[in-house]
This record gives C-alpha cells, sequence and structure tokens, in this order.
C-alpha cells in the first residue's frame, strides 16, 4: 500500500546521489542538521546492541594535521610520489566543509556479532544519515582510498587496535550536479527462490 510518506520517502531516496568533497562548498551542516544526522545514523540496525561503529567530526582547525596524515600515508606508500602528488594528498583534507570519518569497531561482543553484520550495521547507519542530508537539502559524498588505515591516519585518530577506518563522510552546499543515473527497477535484481 502507497502511502503519501512513503511516496516522499523514496522521492528523497531517487533525489540523493554521491557528491565528491571537491564539489561541496559552505555552508556546511549547522549543529542541529548534524544532529539528526546523527540521529537518524542511531536507527540503524544493530544485533546484540553492540553499536559497532562510531563517527568521528574534523573540525576545520584539525585539517592541517589530516593533511600532513594524507602525505605521510602516502609516502609510507611510495617513496617515491612527486611534490604534486604530495599536494594532492594533502589537499584533499580540506575538501567539503564538514567531514567525518566513519569507524568500524571490531571489539569481542556478547553476543559475538561477525564482521560483515557490523559492516551492514555501519552501512545502515551511513545510508540513513545521507538521506537525512538529502532531506535538508544538504549535499554528500563518501570517499576512501588507500591510506584508511595508514598509522599516520590511525595515529591522528587515536583508533583502539580493535577498530578500522571504513570511509569519509563528507557535507555541504553542492556547486555542480552531475546528471542523475538511471537506476534499476527491482525486477533487475529480484528474484524469487523456487
Amino acid at each position: 500500500m502507497r502511502t503519501d510518506a512513503a511516496e516522499l520517502l523514496l522521492a528523497h531516496m531517487r533525489a540523493r546521489s554521491h557528491v565528491a568533497p571537491k564539489r561541496l562548498e559552505a555552508p556546511g551542516p549547522n549543529a542541529d542538521a548534524l544532529n539528526l544526522m546523527f540521529s537518524a545514523a542511531a536507527q540503524a540496525p544493530d544485533h546484540g546492541r553492540i553499536r559497532p561503529w562510531r563517527f568521528i567530526v574534523i573540525p576545520q582547525e584539525k585539517r592541517e594535521a589530516l593533511g600532513q596524515a594524507f602525505v605521510q600515508a602516502l609516502q609510507a606508500r611510495d617513496a617515491k610520489a612527486s611534490q604534486a602528488e604530495l599536494n594532492t594528498a594533502y589537499d584533499k583534507a580540506f575538501r567539503a566543509p564538514c567531514l567525518v570519518l566513519a569507524v568500524l569497531s571490531h571489539v569481542p561482543s556478547e553476543p559475538q556479532v561477525p564482521t560483515h553484520e557490523r559492516l551492514v550495521s555501519l552501512g545502515c547507519a551511513i545510508q540513513n544519515m545521507l538521506l537525512m542530508a538529502q532531506t535538508l537539502a544538504i549535499g554528500s559524498g563518501i570517499t576512501s582510498g588507500q591510506s584508511m588505515n595508514a598509522s599516520s591516519i590511525r595515529e591522528l585518530f587515536k583508533l583502539h587496535i580493535d577498530e578500522e577506518c571504513v570511509c569519509y563522510l563528507a557535507f555541504g552546499h553542492v556547486t555542480a550536479y552531475k546528471p542523475q543515473r538511471t537506476r534499476s527497477e527491482p525486477a533487475a535484481f529480484v528474484s524469487v527462490l523456487d
């Protein structure tokens, strides 16, 4: 049964698209909007109620440190990286007015919850945040990369040994949208067990 609320939710889902951090500018979400997005994350499924994830907001005054950590991660990976490559790595820290790190926890739990269930929970939390951002007319994007769990990044964020960086979430005002991609119809990916 379709309702107005269901149609509105589906419209927000259809309108949501990835926006690269370099196409996000100020203003970013204010404190109230961020709180709504994190409240949406809290509604994610969570087997065993262990909340196997957390988010770390990276304020503007810490972007310099993040840029340096990106440079160190690249140097550790490629000792022959050019100055242009190092500059690009550094500059990534300053894209998007709001940047948030998503962290997954592997801390043993009771009941035991396997990694794939923890990742599903984090993925749902992230999607809830993206949908809330869309509802608030805030652009969003997800990025990762080879430096996600480099020692310089882990040290900067003070990660525990049983935690891993999964991705960065970027939020802000969209400077330019890409054309909407065609989404699959359910018949393309749904079957019935026979």
